[in-house]
């Protein structure tokens, strides 16, 4: 319910920023108050997602789709 304290803001600071690949920076640790989320303010985050990388599609090589010898 109040304002965040000099050391919050430091701490904040110290973390730095993430550099979006369109160039635009956002703050790694933003501070919000209640005073700030009632009035309608969100975290800047990236909307596209281009923090995480897509796994590659995993194949079954051929060996593996022989059938097994029953008998």
């Amino acid at each position: 319910m109040q304002d965040p304290t000099q050391p919050m803001r430091s701490e904040a600071a110290s973390a730095g920023f993430y550099q979006a690949p369109w160039g635009k920076a956002y703050s790694r640790i933003q501070l919000l108050t209640v005073v700030d989320l009632l009035a309608g303010k969100t975290v800047d985050f990236p909307r596209e997602n281009v923090t995480f990388k897509k796994a590659p599609k995993a194949t079954i090589p051929e060996t593996e789709n022989e059938e097994l010898p029953f008998g």
